[in-house]
């Protein structure tokens, strides 16, 4: 069975690369476990941007992914967490609830602030701060197999 985390500041490609990932048989299956996703669907049910009910709906977000991460171990499915995952820490608290019988995998993505930026101006409603952004970059560092990964995926930069 296979989890791959993704890894990589917002716009750097990484939903996009589970796009790519959902099409391989291999994760026909798979849990995507996002809370993007769920702050995206609750913003378009109430005909909200994800800026406007991200505040409101990121706890109820954080709760569901952990129900779904639950549910997929339960039932033994591929697994593919999309979320930020910048640090070493970050990535370990999650690891760990991950059974040693998942082949456990980090994909990352790196990208500059100029292309951060610019990617950042085609996402209405969705835009984060230069500020934050800048944040997460100088936090992010590149995940490694000693942090329990069998495998690290450097996903091409214009993917």
């Amino acid at each position: 069975m296979i989890y791959i985390m993704l890894s990589g500041i917002p716009t750097s490609g990484k939903t996009t690369y589970v796009s790519f990932l959902l099409q391989k048989p291999e994760f026909y299956n798979a849990v995507v476990l996002s809370t993007d996703n769920y702050i995206e669907k609750v913003a378009k049910e109430n005909n909200l941007s994800y800026n406007e009910v991200f505040e409101n709906e990121i706890k109820a977000a954080i709760k569901q992914l952990n129900v779904d991460l639950s549910e997929a171990l339960k039932n033994n499915r591929p697994i593919i967490h999309d979320q930020t995952n910048l640090t070493q820490k970050s990535r370990a608290k999650k690891l760990k609830k991950i059974p040693d019988h998942y082949k456990k995998i980090c994909a990352y993505s790196v990208i500059d602030l100029e292309e951060a930026q610019k990617r950042n101006k085609t996402r209405p409603g969705k835009v984060i701060s230069t500020r934050v952004i800048m944040s997460m970059l100088e936090d992010f560092t590149i995940p490694t197999l000693d942090e329990g990964f069998e495998e690290i995926i450097n996903i091409p930069y214009s993917f």
